[in-house]
């Protein structure tokens, strides 16, 4: 076999491919490769960490449902400790001591309008008879390798109560972050490890400092089977 016709065979293509934070690297990265994104309900988010997101999946009615404030330039939900992207720009918040109460307040109405609706997307792709991937990006901070194995297993199997499709779940690490037969820690052939050699800057996740080839070597191998219109511009496609 040829190794044009075992990358093709190596391949795995899905109906909605569902990036799942911790921040928007994946989105992102997915979005330059393919030039466009699916949007769903942790796409542009930052978790934080991996429990938050488990603990959010597990109470999808408590996400943006409590205390909400913005902590600039993105606001947090207190129930989950997620922070979302609002729409509006970025430098407003970070260039100005006090923004205008309309401004703050249209942003906040307009970003629950827009959870509340991702949510429910995110059961209906979830329960749609399509193939799904969920892809989380794991950041490692304390973390010990038994942490990490039970976290990850929790995550699929919070999935697994709300995804009635046939899925699996990509968990992406920085390559100095976990050893190399990782993967067969998992039992679970729907549980996928794969590295690249560093994540982006925290601070500028949408910069030029980044893993490309890793993230392109990723993508090669996990696809859409699907290609959507793009409809509108991003924030980061303005710097």
């Amino acid at each position: 076999m040829n190794i044009f016709n075992l990358l093709k065979k190596n391949t795995k293509k899905y109906g909605h491919v569902i990036s799942l934070g911790y921040n928007c690297e994946v989105a992102y990265q997915f979005f330059k490769y393919h030039k466009f994104i699916e949007s769903s309900l942790f796409t542009w988010t930052n978790t934080i960490n991996i429990n938050n997101l488990i603990f959010a999946i597990n109470n999808l009615d408590k996400i943006i449902t409590g205390q909400l404030e913005n902590v600039k330039p993105m606001w947090k939900c207190f129930n989950t400790n997620i922070h979302f992207h609002g729409k509006a720009p970025m430098d407003i918040w970070l260039n100005n001591d006090n923004v205008d109460e309309n401004i703050v307040n249209g942003d906040k109405k307009e970003l629950i309008s827009r959870i509340t609706h991702l949510k429910n997307k995110f059961i209906y792709t979830a329960n749609d008879n399509k193939e799904n991937l969920y892809i989380f990006k794991y950041f490692v901070q304390s973390e010990n390798i038994n942490d990490i194995e039970t976290n990850i297993k929790n995550l699929y199997y919070s999935l697994a109560k709300i995804v009635k499709n046939k899925f699996d779940l990509l968990i992406i690490f920085e390559k100095n972050k976990i050893y190399s037969n990782f993967q067969d820690k998992f039992e679970n052939k729907n549980i996928y490890i794969r590295t690249v050699d560093f994540f982006a800057p925290e601070e500028n996740v949408t910069g030029k400092i980044c893993d490309k080839k890793g993230w392109k070597k990723i993508f090669d191998e996990f696809k859409p089977n699907f290609k959507l219109k793009k409809t509108k511009k991003f924030k980061f496609e303005d710097v």
